[in-house]
């Protein structure tokens, strides 16, 4: 497995060749009888040649090669920062005269809630296999527990109880779409209109840009977990636990305003699914394929456009009244 070392062994004369395409015969005396070294080069080389060696090269005007190489960041492990990222610089300045990317981000080691380096050797391995995580909690749950579980550069934990609260984190987001699309009742979506906004939705999407604003600076410093941490704390406690609420008095109410707070509930959960989907690619992809047309654009969240903060809606007396209220 890997490259095979390109040195071939004369028969007759005992020497060797070294050549960069296979040779028919010995450099030395001409003989046809040369065999090749039967070992490969070491792993960490072969590895260090993949950001360039998969994109067409050596024809740097090959289509994937000029489309992405050098790339802008490389995420691992610090653990293998001299094995793998320092050869990947090295060859790949030596080879394309350009480093491979500008920023290196390093992530801690996994490892169990006891603090245990994860092994082959352990008797429970396969609690930590990452196909058996997925089978009983989903792929979308292990990449949001694993992405904002950890901090930059530190170990971290792989606890099962911080598995199951992504699953109810997705399970709340779930449900609180459910109750959003059964609240349409059949009616088409309106606009918002900020003459028609009442406390709670000039609160809600006051917190929303923010969010926006905080996330977008969170990314932009390499902090993700964070990010990851605050979209959950904006869905769950926010949204869900206090907006859903206060807008069930007036969706139950005959006589009420329907549209304003059908129109916010939508524009809101659409903004922060696409927020979410980099952490819950699968079940955001899902729920955002069930909004209306009106309020998506586009034909999938992979490719929406990224949120971007409407300084407008910033309200700080909207989130000084609710949050009093909510304090009380």
């Amino acid at each position: 497995w890997g490259h095979r070392i390109p040195v071939w062994t004369c028969d007759d004369c005992g020497k060797q060749t070294c050549e960069l395409t296979d040779p028919t015969a010995c450099a030395h005396c001409g003989s046809a009888s040369i065999r090749q070294d039967e070992d490969v080069l070491d792993t960490w080389f072969s590895s260090g040649l993949w950001p360039f060696s998969t994109l067409g090269w050596p024809d740097e005007d090959a289509a994937d090669f000029k489309r992405y190489y050098p790339t802008s960041m490389r995420e691992t492990g610090y653990d293998i920062l001299f094995f793998w990222v320092a050869r990947e610089i090295m060859l790949g300045m030596g080879m394309t005269e350009e480093s491979p990317y500008g920023t290196v981000y390093l992530h801690g080691l996994v490892r169990n809630e006891e603090g245990k380096k994860i092994s082959k050797s352990m008797e429970n391995i396969d609690e930590y296999d990452p196909l058996v995580i997925i089978d009983k909690y989903g792929a979308d749950v292990l990449r949001y527990t694993l992405m904002t579980s950890s901090t930059p550069g530190l170990d971290m934990n792989l606890d099962p109880r911080r598995l199951e609260g992504a699953r109810n984190f997705a399970n709340k987001i779930w449900q609180a779409t459910r109750f959003v699309l059964s609240s349409l009742d059949q009616s088409p979506v309106s606009s918002l209109r900020s003459s028609d906004f009442q406390l709670a939705d000039r609160w809600i999407l006051s917190r929303l840009n923010r969010l926006v604003e905080n996330v977008n600076h969170l990314f932009d410093t390499y902090q993700y977990g964070e990010a990851g941490r605050q979209i959950n704390d904006f869905l769950w406690s926010e949204y869900c636990d206090w907006y859903i609420e206060a807008c069930k008095v007036r969706l139950y109410d005959d006589d009420a305003d329907k549209d304003t707070p059908r129109a916010v509930l939508l524009h809101v959960l659409e903004l922060a699914l696409r927020l979410l989907h980099p952490f819950m690619p699968f079940a955001t992809e899902a729920l955002w394929q069930a909004l209306p047309e009106g309020v998506r654009e586009g034909e999938s969240l992979m490719l929406a456009r990224w949120p971007e903060g409407d300084s407008g809606l910033l309200d700080d007396e909207a989130e000084g009244q609710m949050g009093g209220m909510m304090e009380l």
